[in-house]
């Protein structure tokens, strides 16, 4: 029997981890991941038994903190909007951190997991970001207006887009930044331009 030993499984793990930044999950090869990481294209599967296996190895750990972040940010915008005036920079503000705090110990990871899992079942990270920030920008609205209805047409195409944009955004500066202190100052200034601008343009409508 095969001894497997854990330098080839982290060579393996490197060389993934760069391919997967690269080409994404639909696009990464395990022939040039194993060729990568100096083992055969036969040996790299008595490590990983297939490529989706080997994208969980890379991704799982931060999609679920980054899932549990999530649920503990929306569970904060519905108890909030309760009781308290609407605060989009403060809601955005949690999603900074929260973005800044995986980066910090996943950094490549977290970009693949919302610019490169297409293709897996990790795909929906990005709309689950989408849909959280939808989520905050209704409540605001909801909150401005003194309404717990629906939005108007106009309002859920504009607030949709908005939530779109946000995350593409963000998303833009997680592909093309490594350092964490510049991630850090881009991600705070982003935001801080978009929920002072929604906040102002919300109280218009």
């Amino acid at each position: 029997m095969q001894i497997l030993k854990d330098e080839i499984r982290n060579n393996i793990l490197k060389s993934a981890l760069q391919e997967f930044r690269r080409e994404g999950y639909m696009k990464a090869s395990m022939r040039r991941i194993a060729q990568s990481a100096g083992v055969t294209s036969g040996n790299i599967y008595r490590y990983y038994a297939s490529k989706e296996h080997l994208f969980d190895a890379i991704v799982q750990p931060v999609y679920e903190q980054y899932t549990e972040y999530i649920s503990v940010i929306r569970q904060d915008v519905i108890f909030g909007c309760l009781n308290e005036p609407p605060d989009a920079p403060g809601y955005f503000s949690k999603i900074e951190n929260t973005i800044v705090k995986l980066f910090k110990t996943y950094s490549g990871p977290l970009m693949i997991l919302l610019t490169h899992s297409a293709g897996s079942k990790y795909e929906s990270a990005k709309s689950e970001l989408v849909e959280l920030t939808f989520f905050i920008l209704e409540r605001v609205v909801f909150k401005i207006k003194h309404d717990q209805g629906s939005l108007a047409v106009n309002e859920n195409a504009l607030v949709q887009m908005l939530a779109s944009s946000i995350v593409e955004g963000l998303c833009l500066i997680l592909r093309d930044n490594e350092e964490g202190d510049i991630l850090q100052n881009l991600v705070d200034q982003y935001l801080f331009v978009y929920s002072e601008g929604i906040t102002s343009l919300f109280k218009k409508l």
